[in-house]
């Protein structure tokens, strides 16, 4: 049973992981349009770095975005273990 609920909790946290990821791609896509569109200098957010050079431009997801995801991530297993919580006192109240 216990292999159960830790194989709960990681599908969890890869459900939440990969919520982030949309996000940060959501953001990481309208961030690439601007450049498109606008052309800018280098600039970096805390999810996503654009770096300019005279031979090529590249735009990363940096650590903060990793960091980011793994939060949502983290968020989504501590919903599932107050759900878990929430369930066992309404079953100790329907014994009782």
């Amino acid at each position: 049973m216990k292999f159960a609920k830790g194989i709960g909790r990681l599908l969890r946290f890869v459900y939440g992981y990969l919520k982030g990821y949309i996000f940060v791609s959501i953001i990481y896509l309208t961030v690439a349009l601007t450049i498109i569109l606008l052309d800018p200098y280098e600039f970096n957010l805390i999810i996503v770095q654009y770096i300019k050079t005279p031979d090529y431009s590249k735009l990363n997801i940096t650590w903060g975005g990793y960091i980011f995801m793994s939060l949502f991530g983290f968020y989504e297993v501590k919903k599932l273990e107050k759900k878990i919580k929430k369930k066992k006192k309404k079953r100790r109240k329907k014994h009782e």
